[in-house]
């Protein structure tokens, strides 16, 4: 099947000369889209690319009707030859057809190649400029996430008043057992194994707000909340 594709900016003339011309070389089915040059997303133009099948033919009147971005009209043709969809541009004279197409996927591929390495030696490259200049990356040495420093001790006192590993993960917003299990262990307490078997109810809204006072009333010295 045949397919085109008719776009132009809303200060550019109708679309009835590229309908036109691209029913004049066979399209069974034309998209057609007008937007403002500033949007990037093309809605029309991504809905004609997902109707796209092995054998199809995909006709605009000229390049830079699907995109003005170099990176992205090279990432549309090689898809386009991976598909085994033909890709032609009458004003441009351009056929991805046969020698042709699997020339230029291996040009699109070596560009965006390309593109890539350079971005990553530049990264690089400004990283030891920096590290030249005394600017160190990474977590610092011994650092720790402040939101966390309390919950071994905090998991303490709410196993020793007896609430379930369950019930902590769900005050203390933990979502695994395992991290329960390390933190107790940090503060010298070892759950029993059967404490991972705990099968209660999970709390409601209500439920939970309740357990929280609770355990508020009978730890003061620790900020739980």
């Amino acid at each position: 099947m045949k397919v085109g594709y008719a776009y132009s900016s809303e200060v550019e003339q109708t679309l009835d000369q590229q309908v036109k011309r691209l029913q004049d070389s066979g399209c069974e089915r034309i998209y057609q889209e007008t937007l403002s040059g500033i949007r990037a997303d093309r809605p029309k133009l991504k809905k004609c690319l997902d109707s796209l099948r092995a054998g199809d033919t995909f006709i605009v009147c000229r390049l830079d009707r699907i995109g003005t971005q170099v990176e992205k009209v090279l990432m549309l043709l090689n898809e386009f030859v991976t598909m085994g969809v033909t890709f032609i541009s009458l004003d441009d004279n351009f056929n991805t057809n046969g020698l042709t197409g699997q020339v230029l996927s291996h040009i699109a591929q070596s560009l965006l190649s390309l593109k890539k390495d350079v971005f990553m030696a530049r990264i690089h490259e400004g990283r030891k400029e920096a590290e030249k200049r005394g600017v160190k990356f990474g977590r610092k040495e011994g650092s720790i996430n402040k939101r966390n420093k309390n919950k071994p001790q905090q998991c303490r006192q709410l196993y020793d008043n007896g609430l379930p590993v369950s019930r902590i993960m769900t005050l203390l917003n933990i979502r695994s057992y395992s991290t329960v299990y390390r933190y107790l262990r940090q503060t010298g307490t070892y759950p029993k194994d059967d404490d991972r078997q705990d099968s209660s109810p999970k709390l409601s809204k209500k439920e939970l707000l309740k357990l929280k006072k609770e355990v508020y009333d009978n730890s003061h010295q620790l900020d739980l909340f």
